[in-house]
């Protein structure tokens, strides 16, 4: 428990880096630490989906890696109006095809070394694979440029259309610090039935609870610095570009938005915790306890985005909605 909690402060303390970055120089630090986390986590899923036995294609996501950004930031930045979320899809569309035409004209036969590392993660593989793995090899190479590049993108277009301070903390710290963090005390400490024991056997209903709880509380500490204390400190939070859910002018603005935000972290603490029982999912189905090691106590990237993956999901459905754009 030690290691896991020095380990969540030093990722605090480095994300909490790249935003002060993003206040006082540019936002591009944020969309950096955003690059920085969607390599990492791109890499262990294509590992771990290489090492059980899939055929994988480098080219797919190395290019969406390198593409998108440059494609959605420039369009954005030159032509704007929201076409920078096309040059994305484009970029995207690309990917796949890219991975059809691997398909297409790559031999489906497995070498020895595929066959003899696939073994040693307790994975048969015939020389020569049977017509149904070569589509199974092609989904997976799909599945990489969905979960998570596709994801994670979508944190580049919350941090460019609203408050990219405001945003990616949110969907950083809710699902994370009152998610996983919540439900990691309160499921300690209390203990009881299990949630999903098939999936993840350590996860309890009381940390779920836990969660739940927690997400609401962070959710409403955000209420209270970007919304309650917004004219106390209207430097701040115009240096952060956010807009009021509700104009302050309006009758009753407070307890709204405080509705909106209980109802924010309500549904990211539920959404975060399927977002993580998806993970382990995946996880349990390739046979790994974790994706990564580069966090110790906490896995890897991609152990880290599981949840906050869904918060993004979440945030740009619920801004859209919000702001009506």
């Amino acid at each position: 428990m030690l290691k896991r909690t020095l380990t969540g402060i030093i990722l605090v303390a480095l994300v909490a880096g790249f935003m002060v970055c993003g206040y006082f120089v540019s936002t591009i630090f944020i969309d950096m630490l955003i690059l920085l986390f969607l390599s990492g986590a791109t890499y262990e899923m294509f590992k771990c989906l290489k090492d059980a036995g899939y055929k994988m294609f480098v080219l797919p996501p190395v290019f969406l890696l390198v593409a998108a950004y440059p494609t959605f930031y420039l369009l954005e930045y030159f032509v704007g109006g929201g076409v920078g979320v096309q040059g994305l899809i484009a970029v995207f569309i690309i990917s796949v095809m890219m991975c059809l035409t691997i398909f297409t004209f790559k031999p489906s036969k497995h070498t020895q070394e595929e066959v003899d590392k696939a073994k040693e993660n307790g994975i048969d593989l015939e020389l020569d694979s049977p017509k149904a793995h070569e589509l199974k090899d092609l989904f997976a190479n799909i599945f990489v440029l969905v979960y998570p590049i596709l994801f994670v993108t979508l944190a580049w277009i919350l941090s460019f259309k609203y408050s990219a301070l405001f945003a990616i903390l949110f969907a950083i710290f809710v699902p994370t610090v009152g998610g996983d963090a919540f439900a990691y005390w309160f499921g300690s400490l209390i203990g009881g039935k299990k949630l999903c024991p098939k999936i993840s056997p350590k996860k309890t209903i009381a940390g779920a609870v836990g969660g739940l709880v927690g997400a609401v509380i962070i959710s409403l500490v955000f209420w209270l610095i970007f919304e309650v204390f917004a004219d106390k400190y209207p430097a701040f939070i115009e240096g952060c570009h956010y807009v009021a859910f509700i104009n302050h002018d309006v009758s009753g603005w407070m307890w709204k938005t405080a509705l909106v935000y209980i109802a924010l972290g309500l549904v990211i603490g539920v959404l975060s915790e399927l977002g993580d029982l998806a993970a382990s999912r995946i996880k349990r189905a390739i046979g790994i306890k974790d994706y990564g090691k580069i966090f110790p106590g906490h896995g890897g990237f991609m152990d880290r985005l599981d949840s906050i993956m869904y918060s993004l999901a979440v945030l740009l459905i619920s801004f859209t909605c919000i702001y009506a754009h």
